[in-house]
């Protein structure tokens, strides 16, 4: 059953910080469509050579995500979820992660070329810890949550908890190729090293925080058009052949139960 406490007036503040937030990231990254001035998304992605950004239509996962989040967003601004402990105790986290994305979107569409980089992973690294932290809460209480709950709710703050989770690993490969390459360090060798340690993330999460398929998701479906990327297009067979094997060892880490997570007893 919902476990339910007295309303604070920290849960209006947290439940209108969501309602804002979910508008917020959509707008904020796409200014670059509407202001001239304004750094595109594509044009962020283009400051740096990157073997790890998918194939372009990778990024068409951003439209459910940001539908499914507004109707998160709708879902627990409803009187009855106001003190429900699991909205509560989630959404801190989650509205941290939410104004991280739309804080991401400003920093990335306005701060000079020199500096946009390493302030962009700067505030998605804690973004992306906030909704993980939140996306875990809402898996461990998913038993409080109701069929329709479990769509609107979990499925897309584990879908952009999923997304940001290997995104961030693909800014970082960027910033590190920019620092690395005046000292002669190779291109591949330095993209499946950030490969594997987005791998290695993706499965801790799953193993050790939430044994969440939702999660996995929006992470297959970027190594999926990362192969696609480098197969289909001319690129880098060994960044192609590890991201098959990351979509292998991710399906399996989301498959196979164990032992090593308190979600898999």
């Amino acid at each position: 059953m919902p476990v339910k406490n007295n309303p604070l007036p920290s849960d209006m503040f947290r439940q209108l910080s969501i309602l804002l937030a979910a508008p917020a990231i959509w707008l904020f990254s796409s200014l670059g469509f509407f202001i001239p001035a304004a750094r595109s998304p594509k044009d962020f992605s283009d400051l740096s050579v990157n073997w790890l950004v998918p194939q372009t239509f990778a990024f068409s996962i951003w439209g459910p995500i940001f539908l499914g989040i507004l109707a998160y967003a709708v879902i627990q601004m409803l009187p009855r979820n106001k003190a429900r402990s699991l909205y509560r105790e989630s959404g801190r986290w989650i509205s941290a992660g939410l104004w991280g994305v739309a804080a991401w979107g400003l920093i990335t569409a306005f701060v000079p070329d020199n500096y946009v980089q390493v302030l962009a992973s700067l505030i998605f690294i804690p973004t992306v810890g906030a909704l993980v932290i939140g996306m875990i809460k809402l898996w461990r209480g998913r038993e409080e949550l109701t069929l329709l709950e479990k769509w609107l709710v979990l499925t897309p703050v584990s879908l952009i908890a999923g997304w940001c989770s290997i995104a961030v690993f693909v800014g970082m490969n960027g910033i590190i190729w920019t620092f690395v390459q005046p000292l002669g360090w190779n291109i591949t060798a330095t993209a499946l090293s950030v490969l594997g340690l987005a791998l290695w993330w993706a499965i801790y999460v799953l193993r050790h925080g939430a044994f969440n398929k939702i999660y996995a998701v929006p992470i297959l479906w970027g190594l999926g058009f990362l192969a696609l990327r480098h197969f289909a297009e001319g690129g880098n067979q060994y960044i192609g052949a590890a991201a098959i094997i990351g979509i292998i060892a991710v399906s399996l880490a989301a498959s196979i139960r164990g032992k090593t997570s308190p979600d898999i007893q």
